[in-house]
């Protein structure tokens, strides 16, 4: 019997070489799986081996929809390899992309205590935590004053009566607890998403609260008797994004005036007034259409008769409140919304145009779009104001191409509702406006081309690289940039070049490209293709952009490394750029903290001073201020901390990706260091020295490191990416604690850095 049991053994491991070996991972995959469970003494000879096409295999099967055959071959899997971190890593991605990070958390942990420098899963670990709790809820948790205006109203109300109360989308459950701390006396809470039931029930556990209903349901679906027993007096919700409408919050509203509200029951908030302003602001320019005049000046292309928007088919969200914004129109309400009136409601529950009104242009100056903002009115003397300096919301945009008005020209701004979400633009009767003779193409492209067409320094580096090589002998061209500078400019500038390849599959990006060439006159050397492996030819030179917009390197995993790059090369080609380095400078910001993890103290609730009448009744004293925030930490020194940070803060972060640092006031208290080279399959580790750093009374400690990458295109043609209108944004290490403890020790501030597989991970030593 075990004399066949090893002849099976020894024909599956060939049968699997074979198939491995000409591509078909899928019976390779089949093959080493039985050789596995009939020999368990081969197990480690096969296993990298067997996790290539494990990794492979589940990739086909994914491309294929197949996802239930990736879990049964991985589950399988690791029931023969539990503790393979590279098994346990690819498990958890395939459950990124089906969007259950839950499951995906449970794999990594297993990858990281299996081998806790598998950087690949501690990245993929903190993409899990982001995609399990979306980002806003810390900077909004951490919003002293909007949480302190949300418990006033609440308390104002319930201390009139309105003492049953349903919070919809409840969240972490803070608003409902400060309606339990305000003596309401039945409390229903609904949550859909699953993480955030989670933590709402274990808040609610932290702070004995029974009298609060938690309800793992849509607001829309809520039925009575089914849910609630009897209609509540009180809403409260805050499910409101940049754009107001954008998280459904009318389509609820209406639901719950109908099925769930009393007929003398009220809403926090009342209602909301929302502005706009047309403004002109080179951050939106820049981030939202190109500026083919500059582009030129960088690089001799003809760009004619083209104008290009950004392909956001509603609004983008920025952080404007650092950036400086010009008004070309003064900022005027565009419409409102009385969230207590269900005929109001209505109207803007259905598609169409809500408002349209004029505004004069206060002085002469480029309109690059219009911007918006919204008051929440919560009672009738507490209002949030999203526009303040300190406020969690970020702004709206709604771009535009740049055009130049004049003072006392009229623009008509149009509000409308478009699938439930805001859409705002306008129109002029503006000669200018309406002549479009040198604007006869507008494509709509993605934000990273525009981003990158408009870094007109990296654009006129491109150029010089290229022209440099103008004597070469480069008959093929690889670009892998989001718009092909160099491969362009050496078609136009060197005699030798005959083909350029460029990968998209982006139809209108292709459109541009193609006619991008016709107007340049070498149509015929471009080659568009879908993936790299459709080359076949050997390339003379390569252009390698690994960055991605949000401020890291590509994922090496994907068809985009160096490694199959050369394979493309010939054996003298040239491959760009010739290094990368990371760069780091430690710094102080308050900013930061609070899109990471939330502190207690930001959300500590009151408790009310109670009187007793002659009557015995109770009355809450408050004070109230119209348009403002009032501190009532000023009048109530009894806090109530709810606990609420130990239970959101499992899913914190400590690295802060797709962050622009000019957005965010810091201030620099290093120098800038070179980190570390990048080389993606390399595995390095080093320690980088910032110094001593004084603790004086008078000077904050750092508590970031802020990084960067510095390009080294060649010997004599360096890019910084930190520079304002870089092509990528940055990113931020939050090292609070480990640097405090360090730096009051006297100790010289060390950072271990850590790199594999195009993966970096940072620590204080």
């Amino acid at each position: 019997m075990q004399k066949e049991v090893n002849e099976i053994v020894v024909k599956s491991l060939q049968k699997a070489y074979d198939h491995d070996r000409t591509g078909n991972v899928g019976k390779a995959y089949a093959y080493y799986t039985v050789v596995a469970e009939l020999c368990p003494a081969k197990r480690s000879d096969i296993e990298e081996a067997f996790v290539d096409v494990l990794c492979q295999w589940g990739m086909q099967l994914a491309c294929e929809d197949r996802f239930a055959d990736v879990v049964l071959c991985y589950t399988r899997s690791l029931d023969i390899y539990p503790n393979n971190p590279r098994m346990l890593n690819n498990f958890a991605a395939h459950h990124l992309r089906n969007n259950d990070p839950i499951k995906a958390i449970k794999y990594l942990k297993r990858a990281l205590q299996a081998n806790p420098n598998f950087l690949p899963a501690e990245r993929n670990l903190q993409n899990a935590f982001s995609m399990a709790v979306d980002r806003w809820h810390f900077p909004m948790l951490n919003d002293k004053q909007r949480n302190n205006a949300f418990e006033n109203a609440i308390r104002k109300r319930i201390s009139q009566g309105y003492d049953t109360v349903l919070d919809i989308g409840t969240g972490t459950g803070l608003l409902s607890l400060y309606a339990q701390n305000a003596g309401a006396k039945k409390i229903y809470a609904c949550e859909c998403s699953k993480v955030m039931i989670k933590i709402a029930e274990k808040v609610f556990e932290t702070n004995d609260a029974k009298n609060i209903i938690l309800l793992p349901k849509f607001s829309i679906d809520l039925s009575i008797p089914t849910d609630i027993t009897e209609r509540v007096k009180l809403i409260v919700t805050e499910t409101f994004d940049a754009g107001l409408f954008g998280e459904h919050v009318v389509s609820s509203m209406i639901s719950v005036h109908t099925n769930i509200l009393d007929k003398n029951g009220t809403v926090i908030p009342m209602s909301a007034t929302l502005y706009v302003a047309a403004v002109e602001c080179e951050y939106i320019r820049y981030r939202s259409s190109v500026v083919f005049e500059k582009v030129k000046q960088s690089c001799p292309l003809k760009f004619d008769n083209i104008s290009i928007l950004s392909d956001d088919e509603y609004y983008d969200t920025e952080n404007l409140k650092n950036v400086k914004v010009t008004y070309i129109t003064e900022p005027k309400i565009l419409l409102t919304v009385n969230f207590n009136d269900l005929s109001d409601l209505q109207q803007f529950n259905v598609d169409g145009v809500k408002s349209m009104i004029n505004v004069k242009c206060k002085h002469n100056g480029t309109v690059d779009g219009l911007v918006t903002w919204f008051k929440l009115n919560l009672d009738e003397d507490t209002t949030i104001d999203t526009s303040e300096q300190k406020s969690c919301w970020q702004t709206a945009i709604f771009p535009a191409i740049p055009k130049l008005f004049e003072q006392g020209d009229m623009l008509i701004i149009k509000g409308e509702i478009l699938k439930r979400k805001l859409k705002c633009s306008y129109t002029s009767n503006s000669a200018k406006f309406n002549d479009y003779s040198n604007q006869q193409f507008l494509y709509r492209l993605p934000k990273e081309v525009i981003i990158f067409l408009n870094d007109f320094e990296y654009i006129k580096l491109l150029t010089e690289v290229s022209k440099s090589l103008i004597n070469k002998e480069l008959n093929s061209i690889l670009d892998t940039s989001p718009f092909p500078i160099y491969g362009l400019m050496l078609l136009k500038e060197n005699k030798c070049s005959k083909i350029l390849y460029y990968k998209t599959e982006n139809t209108e990006l292709r459109l541009f490209m193609e006619q991008i060439a016709e107007q340049n006159d070498f149509k015929d050397k471009l080659c568009i293709v879908s993936k790299y492996s459709h080359i076949k030819d050997s390339l003379d030179t390569i252009f390698v952009h690994d960055f991605d917009i949000k401020g890291e390197l590509k994922d090496c995993g994907q068809e985009h490394n160096h490694e199959f790059f050369r394979c493309l090369l010939k054996p003298n080609g040239i491959l760009l750029p010739e290094q990368i380095f990371l760069i780091g400078q430690l710094v102080y910001s308050e900013d930061l903290p609070n899109m990471v993890y939330v502190k207690d103290e930001n959300l500590q609730g009151m408790s009310a001073l109670v009187f007793n009448t002659p009557s015995s009744e109770k009355v809450y004293f408050y004070e109230y201020k119209s348009d403002n925030y009032q501190n009532v930490q000023n009048t109530f020194s009894n806090t109530n901390s709810y606990g609420i940070a130990q239970h959101i803060n499992e899913f914190k972060i400590n690295q802060i990706f797709d962050l622009n640092s000019s957005l965010y006031i810091h201030e620099p208290l290093s120098d800038e260091i070179i980190v570390i080279e990048m080389k993606e399959s390399e595995v390095a580790e080093r320690v980088v020295n910032f110094g001593k750093i004084n603790a004086t009374n008078n000077k904050p400690l750092p508590n970031t490191l802020i990084c960067w990458y510095k390009i080294r295109l060649t010997l004599n043609h360096n890019y910084d990416t930190r520079r304002n209108g870089s092509f990528m944004n940055h990113i931020a290490i939050l090292l609070e604690d480990e640097l405090k403890n360090v730096i009051l020790q006297g100790n010289e501030v060390c950072i271990k850095v850590q790199q594999a597989e195009g993966v970096i991970r940072i620590k204080v030593k």
